[in-house]
């Protein structure tokens, strides 16, 4: 009897032993694993690679990379550790933006796992949009000699004078919220999306950039609701002229210009149109450039996070687009065309008709029309 007692106990004795050989060898296994990506990833030095490889997978060159890299040193709380340093950091992020690949594969590139690519990205992109970064590489002209270099720019360009920039909306994919606020994000396009306001200056520089409405807002709404409207109202109220151009989706305005919906051809009103469609260009070209470059935000791509943390990512390649302006970096060579990448909002007859019914009697809309007209008879006399 006490001889099969211990003959059945035997499996389960076996058994036993076994698991925790096995858990001893997948600790070990485990354990080298990570020591074998710390090795990796202090042997790799981005300071081997050409400046064409830096370039092509990371879209900065390596001099606006270190200045970025100082930046954040001296204005945020982003620090490196013993296991990786702030230059890596950085590096994970920009290549996570500029491929828009899923966090694993570019983890795997950078011998980190896809949880730690996640943090880092996180850590880089609160700190990109911090105040004492964001606010230095993206503000609007505050002073009078800001404003009135972006208007002689303008006017150097197109011929058009009192210009401080172009304004536009532009969806970007995002992946489906939860139920509660689904319908705030779900665009007449048929995807969920972010509907993002930018203001550009005539070099495509990003001088006001509001990403947290959801795709079923209308640009108009934005506008009307944003501080670049008020600061522009305000600015015309003390007796300043200047204005943004838009297109016909937003409310014409003293300080807001845009086009014509009836104009006769080869009518002064006709070349207004021509001359506002040439320089309202710019901000189509700025959309497309901030896609083409930090491939996370085309539209063949779809950002897999909350709206809020969608908006910050958005808000940190506005930031990189900005320092690659700067820096004179020119797109990768394997962009699309601006045309093509761009996703250009149109709008809706009769949200147009309604919209125009509603401001009928505004004083502003009446105003705004007023200055619009002196500005096509100007531009009629400077393009004879």
């Amino acid at each position: 009897m006490l001889r099969s007692t211990r003959i059945s106990r035997r499996p389960a004795t076996y058994y036993f032993a076994w698991r925790m050989v096995e858990e001893k060898r997948r600790t070990q296994r485990d354990s080298r694993e990570v020591t074998s990506r710390v090795q990796l990833r202090k042997a790799f030095d981005f300071n081997s690679l050409t400046e064409t490889e830096f370039r092509c997978r990371y879209r900065l060159s390596t001099q606006a990379f270190r200045f970025l890299c100082n930046e954040l040193k001296e204005k945020t709380t982003l620090r490196g550790s013993r296991r990786i340093s702030l230059e890596h950091k950085v590096l994970c992020a920009l290549s996570f933006f500029a491929t828009g690949s899923y966090q694993r594969s570019v983890g795997m590139g950078k011998y980190l796992g896809q949880t730690t690519v996640s943090k880092y990205v996180a850590e880089v992109t609160n700190a990109l949009t911090c105040p004492g970064v964001l606010n230095r590489h993206i503000h609007f002209p505050i002073t009078t000699q800001e404003r009135n270099e972006i208007k002689l720019k303008f006017y150097t360009k197109f011929g058009i004078p009192g210009v401080l920039g172009c304004v536009d909306g532009s969806h970007f994919h995002i992946f489906q919220p939860t139920k509660a606020v689904e319908h705030l994000y779900f665009c007449r396009k048929n995807f969920h999306s972010l509907n993002v306001q930018v203001v550009c200056d005539s070099d495509c520089k990003i001088i006001s950039i509001n990403p947290k409405y959801g795709g079923a807002t209308h640009d108009c709404f934005v506008w009307e609701n944003s501080q670049v409207k008020v600061f522009m109202e305000t600015l015309n109220r003390s007796g300043e002229q200047g204005w943004l151009l838009g297109d016909s989706g937003y409310p014409q305005r003293p300080w807001l210009m845009t086009p014509y919906n009836d104009a006769g051809d080869d009518s002064p009103e006709a070349k207004y149109n021509s001359v506002h469609g040439k320089a309202r260009v710019l901000i189509e070209n700025t959309f497309g450039r901030l896609k083409n470059r930090w491939r996370c935000l085309n539209k063949d791509r779809t950002l897999h996070y909350a709206p809020e943390k969608c908006a910050k990512i958005i808000t940190a390649c506005a930031v990189l687009h900005n320092i690659a302006i700067d820096f004179l970096i020119p797109l990768p060579e394997d962009s699309e065309t601006v045309a093509q990448a761009q996703d250009v909002q149109t709008v809706p007859t009769e949200t147009l008709a309604s919209s125009r019914l509603r401001e009928s009697t505004s004083e502003d809309l009446v105003r705004g029309r007023a200055t619009r007209r002196a500005l096509v008879e100007r531009l009629n006399r400077l393009h004879r």
